[in-house]
């Protein structure tokens, strides 16, 4: 899930170059509902952050999340944040600094997917 102001966002090209299949909401409220109705549908919350207020509704979302106990890995992206952070934690987010270089993303994706078991198709 991708919660990003701009459905065409470069977040949202990068996670489909990546492999992703990507979906897209714009709508704050309707990301998290649909990530709480459908908590063993995605591994991967990403949220641009700073079309929804910044890093505090980052901070709101995840702790959304955490209180109706959906469990995935999340990232977060803004401007906001002066370094990107890569914890090791996995209820902990990945946070990069907006805007995100390609290398920069692509090492956050791995990073937060790092433990994820690989499926692989016949």
């Amino acid at each position: 899930m991708l919660l990003s102001a701009d459905a065409e966002s470069a977040t949202a090209r990068s996670l489909a170059r990546f492999g992703s299949q990507v979906e897209c909401e714009t709508d704050f409220f309707a990301a998290i509902s649909n990530i709480i109705d459908d908590p063993m549908g995605y591994d991967l919350f990403v949220m641009d952050c700073d079309g929804f207020g910044g890093i505090a509704a980052g901070e709101r979302a995840v702790a959304t999340l955490i209180a109706s106990e959906a469990r995935m890995r999340v990232m977060l992206i803004s401007a906001e944040f002066d370094t990107p952070a890569f914890p090791m934690g996995r209820r902990t987010a990945v946070c990069l600094p907006s805007p995100v270089s390609h290398e920069s993303m692509r090492f956050g994706f791995d990073h937060v997917l790092r433990d994820r078991p690989v499926m692989h198709l016949s």
